[in-house]
């Protein structure tokens, strides 16, 4: 009664309330960024370190302040890194110093200081340096350090970090620098000159539970059991700073789960048909593991999974990817959103160029398609991106299915990112130039999601009552 009136005022003098907006309208992709940069300012949140703790419990609060129901769960031990400061200093002779600005420690590197003279050959307590790390000479010849100019970003500004043997047996620190930090140490010692480097590092190798974060949106009253999974894995799973792999993820789902239930709270759109669940891996693939294992336990199937990984940035285009399109069980449902797509496709916030391709492997909606509940379920687990490993790639076009929105050719070109698994994963050289792609990322995922939920619906309704079989039919008198 009290909106009525309040309606009857506003028309009189010439006012109106404003339509209540939908899932799609409510995305922000400028609350997006400022997401990502949130969570890459706590640090690289590896599963079970405080900069992972620290992330989860700022997840839980903007999941409770959207209004969403929220468990966190830690997940099983596995062993953990976290590099909590360090410095690497050249000092070339006569009087030159220089900080390794690039220098990054790569996973595992065990807490160490000193200074060390600067070889290319390996030996006992030398800093080397190197192209590559190798295990065997390393470990025979007992370096103080090492420091590794390859691999690196395409520009060769940023190392790209790799892992030391899991755990705290490790025995000296590696280090990855840039293509620039290797030429002037090479070309000092070229001319003759000598070299020492001076290292610190406090880092913390240890057994640890990641924590994942839960948040649930209620199914409207009457619904079927079951949850439609969003999901990405919250950590920098390479452990640099790791802006599009994979805060980007973070903050789609996050930003759907705001989106939907503003809309629902504001009438716009009904509560879903299924209850719709938003989770943040505290580690990839470790944590949506411990996810699927819980399900047996769980009066809530999952009725399917939408992951999202690498989905803020693009270096060679301007895609969006769904896959894999090779599962039997993603078939309806890539062609549902690849349709949704088409629909959206020359709106302002959706992609122009969108693409399905063939199983690529690497992330968190492997972990449930290769399971033998959702292949014997015959249930869906995709994966929504907009960049792939760290190279352009071409890959065959799956028969039947899409592939390339802008083409009808046989070949499905995948976007990459030239950044991938490098400290150069920052919001600068990724997300914060292109936003836009997390807006389609995440409008996809909140209106996908809720018609997915309805064609469950709809096959609920549709599907033909049990028959009894001898075996089954309950006694009569």
């Amino acid at each position: 009664m009290l909106a009525g009136v309040l309606s009857s005022l506003l028309f009189l003098v010439g006012g109106q309330f404003p339509a209540p907006q939908a899932p799609e309208q409510r995305v922000s992709e400028a609350r997006l960024a400022e997401t990502v940069r949130t969570l890459v300012a706590f640090g690289p949140r590896m599963g079970g370190t405080g900069s992972g703790g620290r992330a989860a419990e700022w997840l839980e609060a903007q999941f409770r302040a959207a209004g969403l129901a929220v468990e966190a769960r830690d997940d099983p031990e596995a062993w953990s890194h976290e590099a909590t400061a360090w410095r690497v200093v050249a000092h070339v002779a006569p009087a030159q110093e220089r900080v390794l600005e690039r220098a990054w420690p790569w996973l595992y590197s065990p807490s160490a200081q000193g200074r060390a003279r600067l070889s290319l050959e390996p030996a006992q307590g030398v800093a080397l340096l190197a192209e590559r790390a190798s295990a065997r000479s390393e470990k025979n010849s007992s370096p103080a350090v090492v420091l590794v100019d390859k691999p690196l970003s395409r520009d060769g500004e940023y190392p790209v970090l790799r892992s030391l043997a899991r755990g705290d047996a490790n025995k000296f620190p590696v280090f990855g620098i840039s293509a620039k930090e290797s030429a002037l140490l090479r070309e000092a010692l070229a001319a003759g000159r000598a070299v020492e480097i001076e290292y610190e590092l406090a880092a913390i190798n240890r057994r640890a539970r990641p924590r994942t974060v839960v948040a649930k949106l209620a199914a409207r009253a009457g619904a079927a059991p079951g949850h439609v999974l969003l999901c990405a894995h919250g950590d920098s799973d390479a452990g640099g700073p790791g802006a599009n792999d994979n805060a980007s993820g973070v903050a789609i789902v996050l930003e759907a789960a705001r989106a939907l239930r503003a809309s629902i709270e504001a009438g716009a759109i009904q509560a879903p048909a299924r209850e719709l669940r938003f989770a943040i891996w505290g580690s990839e693939i470790h944590s949506s593991r411990a996810y699927l294992a819980a399900l047996d336990a769980d009066p809530s199937p999952c009725l399917g999974v939408f992951n999202f990984d690498q989905s803020g940035y693009g270096s060679g285009a301007e895609n969006l990817h769904l896959e894999p399109d090779d599962v039997p069980a993603n078939r309806a449902l890539v062609l549902d959103l690849a349709a949704l797509l088409g629909e959206r496709k020359g709106t302002a916030g959706w992609p122009a160029r969108y693409a399905t391709n063939k199983s690529l492997g690497g992330t968190d909606s492997y972990v449930f398609s290769n399971s033998a509940r959702f292949k014997d379920g015959a249930i869906p687990a995709l994966s929504i991106f907009t960049s792939a490993w760290d190279k352009p790639e071409t890959h065959p076009r799956t028969a039947g299915m899409p592939g390339e929105s802008w083409s009808d050719a046989p070949t499905v070109a995948v976007d990459w990112d030239d950044y991938y698994h490098s400290t150069g994963d920052t919001p600068a050289n990724t997300t914060d130039k292109e936003p836009h792609n997390m807006g389609w990322c995440a409008r996809v995922a909140a209106v996908g999601a809720l018609r997915y939920a309805e064609s469950l619906e709809r096959r609920a309704e549709t599907a033909p009552a049990p028959t009894e079989s001898p075996q089954s039919a309950p006694a009569r008198r």
